[in-house]
């Protein structure tokens, strides 16, 4: 993969951007130069933030930003990539497509000309990628939906968008942390906690990540809600 470009956006901030190329290839090598970054420049930045294609760098206030980016440069000259490894998560997230948590499964089904089983049992196959956090505090914006499930966002957004409601807009589909405007087809909530100020990290999924959907019941619901309350619901997770 080739160098990035070098961008100082701000007086603290430097921008990290590659060409783009294989989306699943360029996401994982960005973790683990993030990764990198944050080991080698703890002292100097406050936080690295990966999307798509590119890496924002927070710089501190001390920090020299001219020095950083010299610095910088000679970090990703010397960097390989190959001599370092990259542990992804894989979290399982239970998703409740129940009607009364799916206001739009029925017209996510009629588009597709597909029963609303189908709708479920093709959201629930793929492993998706977390490809970055964004829009929201804890928002995944997640790669992988299946073309066959992509469908055009609402007309008109919604006012409030429940916390936990499973969308799917355009080619990607996502989960809301926290109740919000949203113009997303809901086609199911999950009982998960996605982001809480007072849990470090804050945020449950991180980019990165492995997500995989899991049906369940509203009974199922009810009981992980109460179990994620109470601080005793176990996440199931897996390392690859």
């Amino acid at each position: 993969m080739k160098l990035p470009s070098i961008f100082q956006l701000s007086e603290k901030t430097v921008l990290l951007r590659w060409e783009p190329s294989g989306v699943s290839e360029i996401e994982e090598r960005i973790q683990i130069i993030a990764t990198a970054l944050i080991e080698r420049f703890a002292t100097e930045t406050i936080e690295v933030t990966p999307t798509y294609n590119e890496l924002a760098i927070y710089l501190r206030t001390e920090t020299n930003t001219a020095n950083f980016i010299k610095n910088l440069e000679d970090f990703l000259h010397r960097f390989k990539i190959a001599e370092t490894s990259f542990s992804a998560r894989i979290v399982t997230v239970p998703v409740c497509y129940g009607e009364q948590f799916a206001p739009d499964i029925a017209t996510v089904a009629k588009y597709h000309n597909i029963p609303k089983e189908k709708v479920i049992q093709w959201h629930t196959a793929p492993l998706y990628g977390v490809s970055f956090i964004g829009f929201l505090p804890g928002f995944p914006y997640l790669r992988g939906l299946p073309e066959k499930l992509h469908t055009p966002r609402l007309a008109t957004p919604r006012e409030k968008v429940a916390r936990g409601s499973v969308g799917i807009g355009g080619s990607q589909t996502g989960v809301y942390p926290t109740g919000s405007p949203g113009g997303w087809n809901i086609i199911g909530r999950s009982p998960l906690e996605f982001f809480s100020v007072e849990k470090q990290p804050p945020s449950l999924l991180r980019a990165g990540d492995k997500l995989k959907f899991q049906s369940i019941s509203t009974r199922e619901f009810e009981l992980i809600s109460i179990a994620v309350a109470s601080g005793t619901y176990p996440l199931k997770t897996e390392t690859i």
